[in-house]
């Protein structure tokens, strides 16, 4: 699949369109106007979730302290950290009105906004080579949205062409993630899927290291990948995205989809590779 054009964005970071199940991976930056000027509310609001079991975040074994943690805390997204995406006419829309903060989580919440179907998502202005990515999520059921946990370079192709994706759940009943490495110009594509109940929380981590990449979910190795489609030279930033999509007919936003459909995220760590 060749990737769509992309371009940079403020402070240097790439934004990713995301990747899917049917086709590869695609990536483009949004502009940089500045993703907390005001606008009006959103017209559909996320239901508070209020009761959500937090899930300790425990140092994994072997790890050192992470680079990046974060809690979602307070009422707003932490710009210092995170680019929130804003493409309303990108491959994959996206709006910053989707993006919220509240009640010590994230919400991406895919919906109608002024009549267009739009979603959301975010991606961690820090950024490493190899280390350790975990992040606790669930999502609602709804066709025509896709909930992705990926890691994505600050160049795409530039060392290399490289995405890892350790979470996406184009499935609307939330039954089946894919797991992806996606390596090289001509986007050479290993992949598994694992079935679980995704509305359901779990905590996804991915282990990528020179000579593997190894998958988690709930602390429990779910696929070890080795080979020569292994990224080793790219920068790659975390990114939550909730990804309107419509690979085939059965994916699509249709009468059966609920008016909101959220991406919920709790917390996210990122530990650095030591020598």
């Amino acid at each position: 699949m060749k990737r769509l054009g992309y371009g940079l964005a403020a402070a240097l970071l790439l934004i990713p369109v995301g990747s899917h199940l049917a086709t590869g991976s695609t990536g483009a930056a949004p502009p940089a106007s500045a993703p907390n000027a005001p606008e009006a509310d959103p017209e559909p609001r996320a239901a508070a979730v209020r009761a959500h079991p937090t899930g300790p975040s425990r140092a994994p074994v072997g790890w050192g302290p992470p680079a990046l943690a974060e809690d979602f805390e307070g009422d707003r997204i932490d710009l210092s950290r995170w680019a929130v995406y804003h493409e309303p006419e990108g491959a994959h829309p996206r709006t910053r009105k989707a993006v919220s903060v509240g009640d010590g989580v994230l919400r991406l919440t895919g919906a109608l906004y002024g009549g267009r179907n739009l979603s959301g998502g975010v991606a961690a202005h820090y950024a490493q080579t190899f280390g350790r990515f975990e992040a606790r999520m669930r999502v609602e059921r709804g066709a025509g949205y896709s909930a992705v946990i990926l890691l994505w370079p600050t160049r795409q192709g530039d060392p290399e062409w490289a995405e890892i994706n350790f979470a996406e759940i184009p499935d609307s009943l939330r039954r089946t993630t894919g797991l992806f490495v996606h390596h090289g110009k001509d986007d050479k594509t290993s992949s598994r899927s694992v079935d679980r109940d995704f509305t359901r929380w779990h905590v996804f981590a991915v282990e990528w290291l020179p000579d593997r990449v190894t998958f988690f979910i709930d602390g429990k190795i779910v696929w070890e990948h080795t080979g020569d489609d292994i990224p080793k030279k790219a920068d790659m930033h975390l990114a939550l995205q909730n990804d309107v999509v419509c690979y085939a007919k059965d994916q699509c936003r249709d009468e059966t989809t609920p008016e909101r459909v959220t991406m919920y995220v709790d917390w996210v760590r990122v530990y650095p590779l030591s020598p």
